[in-house]
Order: structure tokens, then C-alpha cells, then sequence
């Protein structure tokens, strides 16, 4: 027979704290409360709802009986063990394998323990208000709300729900713009070009190149990070990038994916061949390190003494390619040492994407960027069709802008 739950729940200077008198004992308990899988105590900043299901575990663990009741199924936390899971495998290499198990993360603090099939719609709006609580923008809000709606979904699709807590749980709403305490986000601008240049002043040759053929390209980040010599077209005009497919954000579109090509034009070509001597990889960490200790080098004033004979040295290993948060971590910290507010890598592709289509207009942007909407690509020869429309439609922008 299951006890019923003593205790309170309390802050205790602006952290969680569980006051109990366990059956058995003679005085109580002060249990600092920690959300599932975490070694920190919860602050109070966290919603009451997490503490008190947190105080909820710590009461079944200690006072659970040889007769178990019966099992309540999957909880919340079982279930988002098994998203993240599935997000590491059906999204592997892209941001969404990241994003998709971090917009369920308050959804798991704060009912962790809960059976699924005891979760109520009421449960739903606690969640929501949650998120608005948290201080973000109304549309993250209503962007993490819809992903765990779709999970939800998923555990459907999975057989670890019935339909009826399906249907009882993605029934809320998201949050309509002036109607909470939300903020709205400000859209993403292009940067301008006296700001990158300011920039790159504060870079490594190598990463600076890096940044100059991406603000003249517009590709996406993950797509410069993967670039290849080898799987650049030098014998045409422009040259012609073919994304490799497991960076191409459009692969699993249509029964072949959706070709991603990069058109480059003579001032970044101009920015590439003063790195073919590099290998494949016209890019790379290793090189940009190797400037940065060059440049400390030079740069230094007093003599060089002998390494510690009892201090052993501890190689610090680079990857091979840049990887899209290593490349805006530098961005952020060059733009540190320029003094200037810190802007994400991708806004160089907005600010390409601007410039091509106020000088040729809407359909150059398109083919520039990606964008190229249209129906899933069903054969062979529809795909390579698409691909060479692209480049183009692209052609004449690239060469004149790029």
C-alpha cells in the first residue's frame, strides 16, 4: 500500500528545500530538491510545480514497500529519454539534434516524474506560462510549446501513449503576439560591411578568409564549414560548391533530396586560391592555430625561456574542420577584442541574401541562398535539372556581387 506524502516544500534563501519526517524517524528533514538528472539544488526562480514533484520522488524512493503498487507506465522523463535518443539518430549532424532535445527541457524539469497518462491539459498551460515566465521571445515560446507537442506525438507514433493522452495534451495553444507578458523577438539583420570589417581586423588570417568568402557567398554556416576542394567545380565560371549531403539542410526532401549548390564569384575565388596550398580543406582549425601562436610569437618582448622539465606538455587537439559553434565562438570573441557587440555567423548569409535580391531581384536571392521551394525531386534527372537551374539563375549575381 502506497503512503500518502507528508512534509512541505520551502525556500530556503532562494533555493528549493523539502522539510519531511520520513515514517519510521523521529525528527525531519531539510532535502535540498534537484531536478532530474541533476546535481544542483533548484533555485526558486524554477516553478514551485518542479519542487514539489521533485519532493514527490524523494518521498516514493524512501518509503516504498516491498508490495510495489502497479506500474504507472513511461514517465516524462522516460520519454525524453527516448526523444533524445531519436534525435541524435534521425537528425544526426544538424542543429535540430541539439535544439529538438533542448526546447523539451523545462517540459522534463518540471514533470519529470509524472506518469505520462496522469499528465492533464491543465498540466499543459502550467508549461506555457512557465515559458513565458522564463523571459523568452513569444515565438521560442510557442516554438518549444509546439515541440513537445510534436514529441507527444512521436510517443504516439511509438505506442508509449494511447491516443487519449495524445489528444489531452496537444490541445493548448501558443501565445498570441500582445497577449502575454512575452516579448516579442526582434528580427535577425544583415551586418554591416563596416562592422565585419572591424571584425576581421581581430581575426587569424586563415579564420578572417574564412569569414570574407562566407559574408561573399551567403552559404550557411554548417555549409562553409564543410567546404572541400574536392568537391568544388573550378572548371566553369562561376565556381560551382556541391554541399555534400550530410550538411545539405534539404536532403531528406523527396526520394533523392534536394541539390544544394554554392555559386562563387571572382572576389572569392580570389580569397580561395590563396589557401590551395593547404590541402582539402582550404579552412581548417589546425592552420589558424598555427597563426595564432606565430602571431604570439612575434609579438613577444621577452625572451623565450625552457619548458619546465616537471610541467609535461598536453597537446591540445584540433579537429579537422571547423565546426559551425567553433567557427561563431570566434566570431563572438574577435568581436570581444574589436569592442563591439558580439553577431551571429549567419547573418552574413542575410546580409548577401539583401544584396543580391535589391540588385537582381527575388528569384537571384532564391537560387543564391537555397530557397528553392518548389515540388520534391522524383527522378534522376529532374534533380541534376534543378541543380543546373540554380546555378544559373545564381550565375550572374554571384559574378557581379561575389
Amino acid at each position: 500500500m502506497k503512503m500518502k506524502q507528508t512534509g512541505s516544500v520551502w525556500d530556503n534563501h532562494g533555493l528549493w528545500y523539502y522539510s519531511v519526517k520520513l515514517p519510521g524517524e523521529k525528527t525531519r528533514r531539510n532535502v535540498p530538491l534537484k531536478a532530474p538528472n541533476s546535481n544542483h539544488t533548484m533555485r526558486t526562480d524554477r516553478p514551485r510545480k518542479m519542487a514539489e514533484d521533485a519532493a514527490a520522488r524523494y518521498w516514493e524512493e524512501h518509503t516504498r514497500q516491498a508490495a510495489r503498487h502497479e506500474p504507472r507506465g513511461a514517465t516524462v522523463a522516460d520519454l525524453c529519454a527516448a526523444w533524445a535518443d531519436h534525435c541524435r539518430e534521425y537528425y544526426k549532424g544538424t542543429s535540430t539534434a541539439v535544439n529538438a532535445v533542448l526546447d523539451v527541457r523545462l517540459f522534463r524539469e518540471m514533470f519529470g516524474g509524472a506518469a505520462l497518462a496522469e499528465l492533464t491539459h491543465g498540466d499543459m498551460l502550467q508549461l506555457r506560462d512557465a515559458l513565458v515566465r522564463s523571459g523568452v521571445s513569444r515565438s521560442t515560446v510557442n516554438a518549444r510549446l509546439w515541440r513537445v507537442k510534436y514529441m507527444i506525438g512521436w510517443a504516439l507514433d511509438e505506442a508509449l501513449i494511447p491516443a487519449t493522452v495524445k489528444a489531452e495534451l496537444t490541445q493548448v495553444k501558443g501565445v498570441k503576439r500582445g497577449r502575454s507578458a512575452a516579448p516579442e523577438r526582434q528580427p535577425v539583420r544583415p551586418v554591416d560591411d563596416a562592422t565585419i570589417a572591424t571584425t576581421v581586423a581581430h581575426m587569424m588570417p586563415n579564420t578572417a578568409d574564412m569569414v570574407r568568402v562566407h559574408r561573399l557567398t551567403g552559404m550557411r554556416p554548417c555549409e562553409l564549414c564543410a567546404l572541400r576542394w574536392s568537391l568544388i567545380d573550378t572548371s566553369r565560371l562561376p565556381w560551382v560548391y556541391r554541399v555534400p549531403p550530410e550538411v545539405n539542410k534539404n536532403e531528406w526532401r523527396g526520394e533523392l533530396g534536394q541539390p544544394r549548390v554554392v555559386c562563387i564569384g571572382p572576389k572569392a575565388r580570389a580569397i580561395l586560391e590563396r589557401h590551395k596550398d593547404g590541402g582539402d580543406v582550404p579552412f581548417s582549425p589546425v592552420r589558424a592555430m598555427a597563426e595564432y601562436i606565430a602571431a604570439r610569437h612575434a609579438a613577444r618582448v621577452t625572451p623565450v625561456y625552457g619548458k619546465r622539465k616537471d610541467a609535461p606538455h598536453v597537446p591540445r587537439v584540433l579537429g579537422e574542420r571547423w565546426t559551425t559553434d567553433a567557427y561563431t565562438k570566434t566570431i563572438h570573441a574577435a568581436c570581444g577584442r574589436a569592442g563591439i557587440a558580439p553577431w551571429g555567423a549567419n547573418r552574413l548569409r542575410h546580409t548577401f541574401g539583401t544584396e543580391v535580391r535589391r540588385a537582381f531581384g527575388l528569384e537571384a536571392a532564391r537560387a543564391v541562398l537555397g530557397h528553392t521551394g518548389g515540388g520534391c525531386i522524383t527522378d534522376v534527372y529532374t534533380f541534376d535539372a534543378v541543380a543546373d537551374e540554380m546555378v544559373r539563375t545564381a550565375s550572374p549575381a554571384v559574378e557581379a556581387l561575389g
